[in-house]
């Protein structure tokens, strides 16, 4: 690898400078997508903590939260859908949300 070319292995995910947020799977199991909860000039807002999907495993499912305010870009699987740890779900663009 050259000097000039940036090395693969550092950082990850917002390493690339773009404007968004991945949201991984806390564990294995089938996906669920929750429905929007606020939406503004057409598009789907969240806050920090808010549970955008959920993974059913077992008897038991775990909350995918969104990690910081923002609108939700899109979802990366369909409901029912199986993932697995640390798969990638959904990701969030940064931004304020629109005045209306």
């Amino acid at each position: 690898m050259s000097p000039s070319e940036p090395d693969p292995d550092e950082g990850s995910g917002e390493s690339a400078g773009l404007p968004i947020t991945l949201i991984v799977s806390p564990a294995s199991g089938r996906l669920r997508v929750l429905p929007p909860v606020r939406f503004r000039g057409g598009r789907e807002w969240v806050e920090a903590g808010q549970p955008v999907a959920r993974v059913e495993h077992g008897g038991s499912a775990d909350d995918i939260l969104a990690p910081m305010h923002g609108r939700l870009g899109g979802v990366l699987g369909h409901d029912g859908q199986p993932v697995k740890a640390g798969q990638p779900v959904a990701w969030i663009e940064r931004g304020g949300e629109p005045s209306t």
